[in-house]
């Protein structure tokens, strides 16, 4: 088994716009999927992988928004996390060419480099048994096969089904190519750095300053100017997922992957296998009971859930399915939970109905009040959002520090 390194491609504050408002409060690579930061699935997974030496984060943040989880996640996982910043755009294989030097220190002998706006079930280890038997072969992507018009918004895949090969390759054709997606999971033998150095010379023929400080400067896209090139000659494979894979560009959808990432830790417990029961801290299965609350109360449980072990339920609360609770909730008698993500410090009174839905860090809902929405279209409150009670809330965005003092239905709430 060689010696790995990770890289988790985590953007920066002007690429969440989609996101808002909840990207308005905290980096969107932070936002709580499941009960944790969306990175700390990945995170999870690179070091689970053995010989795991190093996990880098790659972005645009500035450090200190990001420092207090690197601690955390270092500490947790045992495995030095850090993060190095761009300063400057230049392409998805831009940050790998301008920081090879310190990705390749220590002469790993793979590198995964993962999306940070996606979530999966990371086969990492089967990756790593693809490209062993592929001695050739410089990538291995992770792909999924899909419907024919979600194959469009996606990267296309025409692979080899007797031995995984990648025989072509185009990001998001109009003209329907293949049903596998690339799912921005990808696991790279260092002399792809090689092929990457290359190109950047070739794009910009040979002005390696002038790209890091011409605005005009030609960028490197990964999947564009390097898989596409290598595509059909034998130096990139494929592994193929049958499990969930969604990638986060809005809210709802992050509401869709906190329920992926629930169901599948559910499943796993179910069936014993305690490193995936271990993707989150606390689920709990149909009739039976969290006993994880401040309060140490019993609540009723159906389908999969997280409780944060500081939030406060009441035993006559009904959570679940699909239903995560964040650090100091207060959720109080007679609440129904589900499909929803309810964020920190927010208190819930007595009664209130909550469906497709994320509350915001703060914010307070009403007796017998009812936040709803659909998967599509959810219901979206900023932090310290106050619902007044006896009101419906229907499809609708709401921004940071409002007042909802009537029923509202699929509206912006400026």
């Amino acid at each position: 088994m060689p010696s790995c390194k990770g890289i988790i491609l985590v953007g920066g504050a002007s690429k969440g716009t989609r996101f808002r408002p909840l990207s308005m409060d905290i980096p969107k690579p932070l936002f709580p999927v499941a009960g944790r930061p969306m990175i700390h699935h990945h995170v999870r997974a690179l070091a689970s992988v053995p010989e795991m030496k190093e996990i880098i984060l790659l972005g645009f943040y500035e450090p200190a928004e990001l420092q207090e989880f690197i601690e955390s996640a270092t500490s947790d996982f045992g495995i030095p996390v850090r993060y190095l910043q761009e300063l400057k755009e230049m392409g998805t294989a831009g940050g790998l060419h301008r920081y090879a030097d310190s990705i390749l220190a220590g002469d790993p002998g793979a590198v995964f480099l993962l999306h940070g706006d996606i979530g999966c079930e990371f086969p990492l280890s089967k990756m790593l048994g693809r490209l062993a038997e592929n001695p050739e072969g410089v990538a291995v992507i992770l792909g999924k096969q899909v419907g024919e018009s979600e194959a469009e918004k996606y990267g296309q895949m025409v692979v080899d089904e007797a031995t995984g090969e990648l025989l072509h390759y185009a990001e998001k054709n109009p003209t329907h190519m293949s049903a596998v997606i690339n799912c921005g999971v990808y696991l790279f033998s260092p002399s792809i750095f090689t092929q990457i150095a290359a190109k950047f010379e070739d794009i910009n023929r040979g002005r390696l300053y002038a790209a890091y400080h011409d605005d005009d400067a030609a960028k490197i896209r990964l999947e564009q100017d390097i898989l596409m090139v290598l595509a059909g000659r034998k130096r990139i494979y494929t592994i193929l997922t049958d499990n969930f894979w969604c990638q986060v560009k809005t809210p709802a959808h992050a509401l869709a992957l906190s329920a992926m990432y629930l169901d599948a830790a559910d499943a796993a417990k179910k069936a014993g296998n305690k490193s995936g029961a271990q993707l989150l801290q606390k689920v709990a299965s149909t009739d039976s009971f969290m006993r994880s609350s401040a309060n140490n109360a019993k609540f009723t449980l159906v389908g999969s859930a997280f409780v944060h072990p500081t939030a406060k339920v009441s035993p006559l609360a009904r959570i679940g399915p699909n239903a995560a609770i964040g650090p100091n909730a207060e959720i109080g008698p007679g609440v129904r939970l589900r499909d929803c993500i309810i964020l920190d410090n927010v208190i819930v009174k007595d009664n209130a109905m909550i469906k497709n839905a994320i509350v915001g860090w703060g914010s307070n809902v009403g007796y017998w009040t009812r936040l709803q929405g659909t998967e599509e279209k959810p219901t979206i409150l900023g932090a310290d959002v106050t619902a007044d009670s006896e009101i419906v809330v229907s499809s609708c965005v709401v921004l940071p520090h409002k007042g909802l003092k009537v029923s509202l239905s699929d509206e912006i709430v400026l």
